[in-house]
């Protein structure tokens, strides 16, 4: 452990370097001719962090975590901007391996409006879309875009992947915008290196996406087209709509044609056939800051009841590597769940968050649970985690190996 508590101590003294350079390029903006754009924002913060997991057979492991975190967004020169993006997560554990240590270059790119209508994006973007919370059908870039996962919240899981390098373009209208991106295929395969770009991971296919909106009243619907070398071309519906003063219903559906994702996630070979993955529901927002949203989702690639049997009957070796490959494509491994999650700011007392969720599979009655309280203090936060699998020895979440974790960390901000 104690080379953990250095590499803790490095990490803070490069905080403390960045913050100090931070400092010197704002007095130098300051200084900088009127006519110069100075505007900039960056976020900088060092975390810390002891997990226990429990595992259903055998002893506890323990792992410990020195990560920093960087977003740099600037404007340097009229109508230019520049985005940079970057995680550094070193990790300790007393099992195998252990030492793992990984950064991701989330987003590196320059943007261009070239009118007020028009942009013009180049280099590693991380395009988001989806009006869903828990399970997103129509984030095609999702696919093998975590390098690391320090919480299974979300929206951290799509903030924290790796952006897809890509050329894109939007316009805009007054009701409506239309974008477009193209991203080349650059490696073969994914990379383990610590310091790798994992372009194989990104952009390991030629690919391109439409997407398209228009609203309609109180109705934003948005249309999407994915395809590429290799690819099946696949069609994506959002729309979401306000539901009264304190409510957003939202509706997710991505359709097209690809293999089961059992037989994606163990090589096998298998003719395409019609896919259908959709995920609806409802965002209810109280006067007090609680905000909780109920959701539906439904994926026909995954298994059914049978198919999921004859995994676990063939080998349980197979159904973990069919879960693992789930989790690194970010899809969901069941064919129906139910999906509740709840934010609630200022729970309380004043600065204290609580969130959680919980997932409940359908298919063979199993849960996935997940709660977090968060305290802010004016440049520090301090949070803990609970995470649990539940269900029988034979569900998709009883047989996860780690039955439950319990994490505790400290975040400083520079």
């Amino acid at each position: 452990m104690h080379r953990t508590f250095a590499l803790i101590a490095l990490l803070i003294a490069a905080g403390v370097q960045a913050q100090q350079d931070d400092a010197a390029a704002l007095e130098l903006a300051d200084k900088a001719p009127a006519d110069q754009p100075v505007k900039q924002q960056h976020r900088l913060y060092l975390e810390a962090a002891g997990l226990r997991g429990w595992l259903r057979a055998g002893p506890t492991t323990d792992v410990a975590r020195a990560s920093l975190d960087l977003r740099y967004d600037t404007a340097f020169a009229p109508g230019w901007r520049a985005v940079l993006s970057d995680r550094l997560d070193l990790i300790h554990s007393d099992d195998e391996p252990r030492e793992r240590n990984v950064n991701a270059l989330r987003e590196a790119y320059v943007s261009w409006q070239a009118r007020p209508d028009l942009v013009l994006d180049l280099g590693r973007v991380n395009i988001r879309h989806g009006t869903a919370w828990g399970y997103n059908p129509t984030d095609f870039f999702r696919d093998r875009a975590l390098r690391s996962i320090v919480s299974p919240d979300p929206a951290r899981l799509r903030e924290n992947r790796l952006g897809t390098v890509v050329v894109q373009a939007q316009k805009l209208w007054e009701n409506s915008s239309l974008s477009a991106a193209y991203s080349p295929k650059l490696e073969d395969r994914p990379s383990d290196a610590t310091t790798s770009l994992d372009l194989g991971a990104t952009n390991a296919h030629h690919r391109w996406l439409l997407a398209a909106s228009h609203k309609v009243g109180e109705l934003n619907p948005q249309l999407l087209l994915h395809g590429g070398k290799g690819k099946r071309t696949a069609l994506g519906l959002n729309v979401s709509t306000l539901a009264g003063d304190a409510a957003v219903a939202f509706a997710e559906l991505a359709v097209g044609k690809g293999p089961s994702l059992v037989d994606e996630a163990l090589g096998r070979p298998a003719s395409d056939r019609w896919r259908q993955r959709a995920a609806f529901g409802m965002t209810y927002t109280t006067g007090f800051n609680l905000s909780i949203t109920a959701e539906a989702d439904f994926n026909s690639a995954a298994p059914n009841r049978p198919q999921w049997d004859a995994l676990l009957a063939s080998s349980g070796v197979d159904a973990l590597r069919f879960l693992q490959a789930a989790q690194d494509l970010q899809d969901l491994p069941v064919r129906r769940a139910a999906f509740l999650y709840a934010t609630w700011r200022d729970a309380l007392v004043r600065r204290l968050d609580l969130s959680g969720f919980l997932r409940w599979d359908a298919i063979t009655h199993s849960r996935s649970q997940w709660l977090e309280a968060r305290y802010h203090w004016d440049r520090a936060d301090l949070a803990l985690q609970w995470q649990k699998y539940s269900g029988d020895a034979r569900s998709v979440f009883g047989i996860v190996p780690q039955h439950r974790t319990v994490e505790v960390s400290v975040r400083l901000y520079f």
